[in-house]
């Protein structure tokens, strides 16, 4: 027997579906087909390798005869036990404070000075962002150049000025230094976010306190930080995050060197896991750098939040 808004088994029978579950059901049919394909392939090329690593790092792993002898914690023990482990951390530490230094408030500075703009607002927006087409090894290969020792442009100015020339990316106490220096270009990504932030600050309040009788820096520190500051606090959280993953740019200009002056957390792991061949070990320094992404980031977080309130 057939029921009005319903689908049942026969007379006297509960509905098993009501008619508008089953609508709802066949409206989701199309978003589930279009997340599927990004879900698994999330599960398999994130989560999975997460999971994978992690057991890993429960082993001496055997690439031959996996998963070979269990250890439990002991590689754990074994890296926070290194003193190796704790210089490429204070490294990787160092990098994001100059990184913070000299790169992560330029875009905001770039975008507060485009906002003011009446003329050429969009080409230059579009010089700024121009570089990110550039691919990211060419970009470091001229930064090679500019500190190469013998005939490098850094030394030629220095040169030029009367100062004598400078080892730059060859001198470890210069290293870091260098490799953090490129962020006062600035552009990229980041100034795109920053533009789109201040222009949807309402254009009322700014004139506003220009009626006022407010500057430019008063409406910079009154209105538009205050404004774009949430906006801030996730780019700085993305920025420590990327400066924890520090790789590409340490390892094409430097490999870490001279000696271990640059060497990265990442690139520890590089070199157990692939040049040292054990896994087990550099899955371990992967596992770490995670819980320390993940303890900062909640330490970020919960500042945040504190400020608010």
């Amino acid at each position: 027997m057939r029921q009005s808004g319903s689908i049942s088994l026969g007379a006297g029978a509960r509905p098993l579906v009501s008619r508008r579950t089953l609508q709802r059901a066949q409206k989701a049919i199309p978003a589930v087909v279009f997340l599927a394909p990004a879900v698994i392939a999330f599960l398999l090329f994130k989560y999975y390798p997460l999971l994978r690593g992690i057991a890993m790092s429960l082993y001496r792993w055997d690439a031959a005869d996996p998963p070979g002898q269990f250890l439990g914690l002991g590689n754990f023990a074994n890296a926070l036990t290194s003193e190796h482990f704790y210089l490429l951390l204070k490294n990787t530490l160092i990098l994001f404070a100059f990184g913070v230094l000299f790169g992560f408030w330029v875009p905001i500075a770039q975008a507060m000075v485009l906002h003011q703009l009446r003329r050429g607002y969009q080409f230059f927006r579009f010089l700024y962002v121009l570089p990110v087409a550039v691919p990211s090894v060419a970009f470091l290969m001229t930064w090679m150049y500019i500190w190469h020792v013998d005939g490098g442009l850094a030394n030629g100015l220095m040169n030029a000025l009367g100062l004598p020339s400078q080892g730059w990316i060859s001198d470890p106490k210069l290293v870091k230094l260098c490799l953090r220096i490129p962020g006062l270009l600035g552009g990229g990504v980041g100034i795109l976010i920053y533009t789109a932030a201040i222009q949807n600050i309402s254009e009322e309040v700014i004139e506003a306190a220009i009626v006022d009788g407010a500057t430019a820096w008063d409406r910079i520190w009154r209105i538009i930080l205050p404004n774009i500051l949430p906006i801030v606090n996730i780019m700085f959280i993305i920025s420590l995050t990327q400066s924890l993953l520090a790789f590409e740019d340490v390892w094409i200009l430097t490999q870490g060197g001279p000696g271990y002056a640059s060497s990265t957390l990442v690139i520890g792991v590089y070199q157990r896991a692939f040049v040292q061949n054990q896994y087990g070990m550099g899955s371990t320094w992967a596992v770490l750098i995670l819980i320390l992404t993940l303890a900062f980031t909640w330490i970020r977080l919960k500042t945040i939040q504190e400020d608010r309130f």
